[in-house]
């Protein structure tokens, strides 16, 4: 849709069809990009921006402003003082949900960015032509600044059903390609959660109905230094990523499936073996990380923990001589 239109038809009507909303820190060589790439959407329908910065220290705020400042109709940006990542606080929950006023909601961070100007038309057409579904995810590239990289989920329908028997297998739900129906987000499950992340989101919303994965590229996930979670170690993901799913199958009882219960599996055992590449190769492991070495390996089947065995004598034999 035309931005000058765009902005008239919300300006006027007040009738919001979509609010893409967009997290931010410290994305000040990204920001503009990402904007752009939102207000490029070509949609018959009107839509909002809701930025949320996190207390960025670099230039991010300003170029935001500098947006909303352009698209006072368009763009509803938050700014805090101090950062609330940091301190474990659920932002969508707490601030940017809430103000969305859209029918869908999008999500993208603030440095990753939408390469299909029609995909917010595709993704809405589909939800609304077909109501069992509730949500949808489709394929992008990868970019590490220098090369893009395609992905390798070998979907060979257009349009894949997602659920509890096939959720995160392959792992192809990335925030930045989101669209779902905000009626099915349930904000009671979603703010009190301890260990809140998008597969929580996603698990909340598969709840209520079924999502798609819908093969064409939309947009772009960048890979770089400053990213919140692309470059944390593997330990990190791993976990992080094993703590929300537990603790959604505890909540939501559709997710006790098979699928779900082999993915926490993966998920522990993974994230158990490298606190013990950590522990044994000079790095610092906290109590979170030796409880999780002792409570997995204890009750690991033989073949694991001959693999346990394995890399402690590795670890700490090999390794040295070398």
């Amino acid at each position: 849709m035309d931005k000058d239109k765009n902005d008239k038809v919300i300006n006027e009507k007040n009738n919001t069809i979509l609010s893409i909303v967009c997290h931010s820190y410290n994305h000040e060589n990204y920001i503009s990009e990402t904007i752009e790439s939102f207000l490029n959407q070509k949609t018959d329908f009107p839509f909002e921006i809701v930025i949320h910065d996190d207390a960025s220290t670099d230039r991010t705020p300003l170029i935001i402003k500098e947006y909303q400042e352009k698209y006072p109709q368009i763009i509803k940006a938050i700014f805090q003082s101090d950062n609330k990542y940091s301190k474990n606080i659920n932002i969508w929950a707490e601030y940017t949900f809430p103000k969305c006023k859209g029918k869908y909601i999008a999500l993208c961070e603030g440095d990753d960015y939408w390469s299909d100007e029609y995909k917010l038309q595709k993704q809405v057409d589909f939800l609304e032509n077909n109501s069992n579904y509730v949500v949808c995810w489709t394929d992008y590239l990868n970019f590490n600044g220098t090369n893009y990289r395609e992905n390798k989920f070998n979907f060979k329908l257009d349009v894949t059903t997602i659920d509890f028997d096939n959720l995160f297998n392959p792992y192809c739900t990335l925030t930045l390609t989101v669209v779902f129906k905000k009626d099915a987000l349930d904000m009671s499950i979603l703010s009190r959660l301890e260990y809140f992340k998008d597969n929580s989101l996603y698990m909340i919303l598969l709840n209520k109905g079924d999502g798609a994965f819908l093969n064409f590229k939309s947009s772009v996930y960048r890979i770089h230094e400053g990213g919140v979670y692309s470059m944390k170690s593997l330990y990190f993901q791993r976990y992080s990523s094993w703590l929300n799913i537990n603790e959604m199958y505890n909540i939501v009882t559709k997710s006790k499936t098979k699928n779900i219960e082999k993915t926490l599996k993966t998920l522990k055992r993974s994230a158990a073996f490298e606190a013990l590449k950590m522990k044994y190769n000079g790095g610092n492991i906290d109590q979170n990380q030796e409880k999780l070495i002792n409570s997995f390996f204890s009750n690991a089947s033989l073949s694991v923990k001959f693999k346990y065995y394995k890399r402690i004598f590795q670890y700490r034999f090999l390794n040295k001589k070398g």
